[in-house]
């Protein structure tokens, strides 16, 4: 082996060393921020978002086909005022957080001026939810989907 090779060959090491001590960094950022958000979900009850994100895991199928249940989703933090209409939201209920789509708002309701306004549908249902959605429990808007293979 010629010195000109050996060299290539200790630069070519020292490069994988870099990217691996990269990405060893990263999955260690990453595993930090979902032990952050896991801790500070237990502690407070509200959902948390690291860097305004936030991965989910959907657990029914109410919105399948275009979300299957398993599939992980990634949530934008967002209000009322960051979502339109299609758009898929996330949003507190008296039994938990929900995913679906903003399919409306109920006109009538809105200019009687009354908080809970928005229509929401699982795109597996047949009918919308029956309760309308206050704007204010939304939690974010869904920015990724990876199904399940």
């Amino acid at each position: 082996m010629t010195g000109n090779e050996r060299k290539i060959r200790n630069l070519c090491r020292v490069a994988a060393d870099a990217i691996l001590t990269v990405i060893t960094a990263a999955a260690c950022l990453v595993m930090a921020c979902c032990i952050y958000m896991a801790v500070r979900e237990h502690i407070t009850g509200e959902m948390t978002f690291a860097f305004g994100y936030k991965p989910v895991m959907i657990e029914t199928g109410s919105m399948e086909p275009s979300i299957q249940t398993g599939a992980y989703v990634l949530l934008k933090k967002a209000d009322y005022s960051e979502v339109r209409e299609g758009d898929i939201i996330t949003f507190y209920t008296d039994r938990g957080y929900v995913t679906h789509r903003l399919v409306g708002i109920d006109e009538k309701a809105f200019r009687k001026g009354e908080e809970a306004f928005l229509i929401t549908k699982g795109d597996a249902n047949r009918i919308e939810d029956p309760e309308r959605l206050d704007p204010a429990r939304i939690r974010g808007r869904v920015t990724h989907i990876l199904n399940p293979l």
